[in-house]
């Protein structure tokens, strides 16, 4: 999968710059919350070149997120055409879901705790459909309380056909975890016969208020600078 991007990458790799992958949401989370920023993290996986543990592409100081479960899900082995404007090769790789109770993948995602802080949470899955649910869990010295804030932005369409009467769509969606704890594992949830291509995650520690469920973007995103 991503035969084109991989072989620019590499070239740019071998010039001396900075990569990054593909996002099919097309860039870093919504607002004036910037990947790199003091506190933050990023991990990106695309499932290319065979891997399926560990990220295609991360920045995060804390250590090295992984995938840490699967559970009702198989190595997607099959190549699907997708957009073209979705990847640059038109074809997909990833996990299917072949349980008919359902399946999940667990993320494990390390950070450094701080008592006085809170954990934002911005992940990204581009499937076939869409995922039942997304949840965080902290680990760590305290106990954890966690919920979701909206993000503001749109799911993207891909607009073509995908494997088992899917449409190829971006979600995303945002998360909170209080206090900041030294870690936590991202789970995300999906129906029989889904299809994962990407999933992304980008995380920041804060010191100001919890968002709320009810929260709106333009409510939260001042908090993530």
């Amino acid at each position: 999968m991503k035969k084109l991007a991989l072989l620019m990458a590499a070239l740019l790799v071998f010039c001396g710059a900075r990569v990054l992958a593909v996002d099919y949401w097309g860039g870093p989370p919504p607002g004036t919350w910037l990947r790199g920023d003091v506190g933050t993290t990023y991990q990106h996986w695309d499932f290319a070149g065979g891997t399926m543990d560990y990220p295609d592409e991360w920045d995060n100081p804390f250590g090295t997120p992984f995938i840490e479960t699967v559970t009702g899900l198989w190595a997607w082995d099959t190549q699907w055409e997708c957009p073209t404007e979705m990847d640059p090769d038109g074809f997909v790789d990833g996990w299917h879901c072949t349980s008919p109770e359902g399946g999940a993948i667990d993320i494990w995602v390390p950070n450094s705790e701080d008592p006085d802080g809170m954990k934002f949470i911005f992940v990204q899955v581009t499937s076939s459909k869409a995922p039942s649910d997304v949840g965080v869990t902290g680990f760590g010295g305290g106990v954890y309380s966690s919920g979701t804030w909206s993000t503001g932005v749109p799911h993207v369409q891909w607009g073509s056909p995908a494997p088992y009467g899917g449409s190829w769509y971006t979600y995303n969606y945002g998360l909170w975890v209080y206090p900041n704890p030294s870690g936590e594992v991202v789970t995300i949830e999906v129906v029989e016969c889904t299809v994962i291509d990407q999933i992304v995650i980008d995380t920041i520690c804060t010191r100001e208020p919890i968002a709320t469920e009810s929260s709106t973007w333009g409510e939260v995103k001042h908090l993530f600078r």
